[in-house]
């Protein structure tokens, strides 16, 4: 593991070396003036996986509502990205590439030129007073406490809570600190996760995010979202909440969260149908390096609106999952999942057919980088969170 750490730390510092002498007149002025006018940091995110599974064909999906880690009995890599970011005192930018298994089953709807992007906006900070910044481009979702990003959560796999709501927007976004304690942010987006907006849809989307922190190491997360996810000939409001609330005692750490949405069954119609998740997610810590999660949830979209399994059946499904978790870094995260799940239809996999339940095992190891791009050495350069 050590060894693997040295030589894609090795390659990691030639890439970040190579940007630092790419001929942008900002970067030049960055990299001889830091700490006057910002800082360009480079960063590399990647996670491969295996998942063990019987009665799965090689590559096969498990089901057609997962999108990370979602091959059985292969390695594969779901995440690999790259990116730049610059931060000075009223400008930001933030640039990102990837590709993976994740960006072939979440972005297929995308045109194949936007698939490759991760993050891509820019941000000017208005009010200097109460730090408010607006940003525009696209960026990650602001509903959920996963992401696609492995250090992120508790678990190995994500939990069909989040792998049934955004992982990226795209439009206009600006955080609002009311207090230490409490912050806002405000969104009007192309849509439901959407890079290109949909054809003949007319209607931005509208969303908000309520931040409350809590003094005993706790927060309470409420997340909000409107809009149509139809043409305009056809349109049907959506309204989308998202709650969660995570707290910490001692080296135990917590995560209760509670989805709900609702869309109209038809244009003009006063009725509407209901889809909802909840999930818990328990972790001990161990040790420094040592961590164990577990994890139970239920997930229902009995009307399909978000949920679509290819043989027409509806998920009404739950699932219990245990993982360890190995961090002989900062920067590196090994994990092994066992995850079992139930659904009262068949929507699961099964090589030539769909089965009402399914259990695998999933072993993943993610890296990560960020360094400042700088004219250094490379022993200088941090790797994570690691002391060179």
């Amino acid at each position: 593991m050590n060894n693997l750490h040295f030589l894609i730390q090795r390659f990691f510092c030639w890439v970040s070396d190579a940007i630092a002498f790419l001929p942008f007149p900002l970067l030049g002025q960055e990299i001889s003036d830091s700490s006057s006018k910002g800082a360009w940091k480079f960063n590399a995110y990647a996670e491969s996986f295996f998942c063990v599974r019987q009665r799965l064909e090689t590559g096969q999906n498990i089901s057609d509502f997962q999108f990370n880690n979602n091959r059985g009995n292969i390695i594969g890599l779901n995440q690999v990205s790259q990116g730049v970011e610059y931060l000075s005192k009223d400008f930001r930018f933030n640039l990102a590439l990837h590709t993976g298994t994740y960006v072939e089953d979440n972005y297929a709807a995308e045109p194949a030129y936007l698939q490759p992007i991760n993050r891509a906006y820019v941000g000017y900070r208005v009010s200097k007073k109460r730090n408010v910044w607006l940003d525009a481009g696209v960026f990650p979702s602001y509903i959920g406490f996963e992401s696609v990003n492995a250090f992120d959560n508790a678990t190995a796999t994500r939990s069909l809570l989040a792998e049934n709501s955004p992982y990226f927007l795209t439009g206009i976004r600006a955080n609002y600190p009311i207090s230490p304690k409490n912050e806002f942010n405000f969104y009007v987006l192309t849509g439901w996760q959407r890079i290109k907006p949909q054809n003949n849809n007319s209607t931005p989307s509208f969303g908000w995010q309520w931040i409350h922190a809590f003094p005993n190491q706790s927060k309470f997360n409420w997340s909000f979202w409107a809009g149509a996810d139809h043409p305009d000939s056809s349109r049907k409001w959506r309204y989308f909440n998202n709650f969660y609330w995570q707290g910490k005692k001692g080296k135990w750490s917590y995560t209760v969260g509670f989805d709900i949405g609702m869309e109209q069954e038809k244009k003009t119609a006063k009725s509407f149908f209901v889809w909802y998740s909840t999930v818990l997610i328990t972790q001990y810590s161990i040790s420094n390096k040592w961590r164990s999660a577990f994890r139970i949830e239920h997930y229902a979209d009995p009307h399909s609106v978000i949920t679509k399994p290819a043989n027409g059946s509806a998920v009404r499904a739950s699932s219990q999952s245990i993982n360890v978790d190995y961090s002989p870094r900062p920067s590196i995260l090994c994990r092994v999942e066992w995850r079992s799940l139930q659904a009262k239809e068949p929507v699961f996999f099964q090589r030539d057919k769909y089965a009402n339940q399914t259990s695998y095992t999933t072993l993943t190891i993610a890296y990560q980088l960020n360094a400042n791009l700088r004219k250094r050495s490379h022993q200088s350069l941090k790797i994570g969170n690691d002391k060179q």
